[in-house]
C-alpha cells in the first residue's frame, strides 16, 4: 500500500519530537512538511525546534513552515517551560539549524499540498492553524483525507479540571475544527495517558549510539523529572505519538464514535472538550481513541526509533 501523506502541525515539545521522529523513521507514512503554532513554546521557538528535529533526522528536504503566533480569539498566558524545558526540547545544547524555513505560511502549504493529493493532518498542538486552515481556504475540508488531532479529555484536563492544553490554549480554534465535515480521530488524555515510556526506555534509548537515541533520551530525562513531580513516578506519557501510532499501525488504537464540542464561554470550563459516546454517534465518521496496548506501543517506538544511524 502507498504510504499515507502527511504534514505534522506541532508545536515541539518533547512529545512531539518523539512523535516526529517516529514518523519520519515509518514506511507507512510520508512526511511531507511540519507547520508550527505557537503551543508548548513561542512560535519563533516551535519553529527553530521542528528545524532542529528534520536536522537530527536528516531529513533538510522536509519543508517547515511557520503558522499562527497565538490564539484566534483571547491570548494565553500560560508558560510550559517546566514541563518541556525553556526551550522546548528539553535545554539541551543545538547547533543553529540547517534545515531552512519555509518561504510559504503554514497554513497555505496545507493547502496547496492538500490540493495535490488526499491529505492526512496530524494536529499535534493548539488547533489554530487548522481553524485558520478552513477560514482562508473555504471548502478545502473535501480534499482532507483525515485529521488526527491530540487533544481534549474526558474526564479530567492538565491546565485546568476541565481543559487539556492543545485545546485550552486556543478553544475557539478547537470549537471550529471539531465542528468542521472532515473526518476525525481524536486522542484525548484518557486514551494519551496509556502510552507512556519508562526509565528502561531511556536507557535503551541512550544505549542505541545514534545521536538520534542519545538526543531522545537527554530530552525526555527532564519530562521524566516532570512527571515524577506531578504524578509521582517517572513514567514519560508520549501523548502527541499516539497520533502518528494510529497512523502507522492501523487498528492499534480501538476507536469509538462520538460527538465532540468545546465549552468557549465556561467560567470554570473554558477549554473543555465535550465528548459524547452515546450509541446514537456510534457511526459517525467522528472517532475517539479509547484504548492501546502501552507494551506494543513502547516497542514500536524502540523499534523505529533505532533504525536512525550511528552517530558519527
Amino acid at each position: 500500500m502507498a504510504a499515507t501523506r502527511i504534514v505534522i502541525d506541532t508545536d515541539p515539545g518533547v512529545d512531539d519530537a518523539v512523535a516526529i521522529l517516529l514518523a519520519l523513521a515509518s514506511p507507512e507514512v510520508e512526511v511531507l512538511a511540519l507547520t508550527s503554532v505557537a503551543g508548548n513554546v513561542d512560535v519563533d521557538q516551535t519553529t527553530r525546534n521542528a528545524r532542529r528535529l528534520l536536522d537530527l533526522a536528516g531529513r533538510p528536504d522536509v519543508p517547515v513552515a511557520r503558522g499562527a503566533a497565538g490564539p484566534l480569539v483571547v491570548a494565553a498566558t500560560y508558560e510550559d517551560g517546566h514541563v518541556h524545558g525553556h526551550d522546548g526540547l528539553g535545554d539541551l545544547t543545538w547547533e543553529d539549524p540547517a534545515t531552512p524555513e519555509s518561504p510559504e505560511h503554514a497554513v497555505d502549504l496545507i493547502a496547496r499540498l492538500a490540493r495535490e493529493a488526499p491529505l492526512t493532518i496530524v494536529a499535534i498542538a493548539p488547533l489554530t492553524n487548522v481553524a485558520l486552515l478552513r477560514a482562508r481556504h473555504p471548502g478545502i475540508e473535501s480534499r482532507i483525507e483525515r485529521l488526527v488531532i491530540m487533544g481534549g479529555a474526558s474526564f479530567a484536563g492538565n491546565v485546568t479540571a476541565a481543559a487539556e492544553f492543545n485545546v485550552w490554549f486556543d478553544p475557539e480554534a478547537a470549537a471550529s475544527v471539531l465542528s468542521g465535515p472532515w473526518p476525525i480521530t481524536l486522542m484525548p488524555l484518557d486514551l494519551t495517558h496509556q502510552a507512556w515510556l519508562t526509565d528502561a526506555d531511556l536507557a535503551y534509548f541512550a544505549g542505541l549510539g545514534t545521536e538520534v537515541g542519545t538526543r531522545v533520551a537527554g530530552m525526555l530525562e527532564p519530562y521524566a523529572s516532570y512527571h515524577e513531580r506531578w504524578y509521582g513516578n517517572r513514567d514519560v506519557i508520549m501523548h502527541d505519538a499516539t497520533a502518528v501510532y494510529e497512523l502507522v499501525v492501523p487498528g492499534a488504537i480501538a476507536t469509538r464514535g462520538a460527538h465532540l464540542a468545546v465549552e468557549t464561554a465556561g467560567t470554570l470550563t473554558r477549554g473543555m472538550t465535550v465528548i459524547d459516546r452515546r450509541a446514537a454517534h456510534a457511526e459517525r465518521p467522528t472517532r475517539v481513541g479509547e484504548h492501546l496496548d502501552r507494551l506494543a506501543f513502547a516497542t514500536l517506538v524502540r523499534e523505529r526509533l533505532a533504525r536512525y544511524p550511528l552517530a558519527g
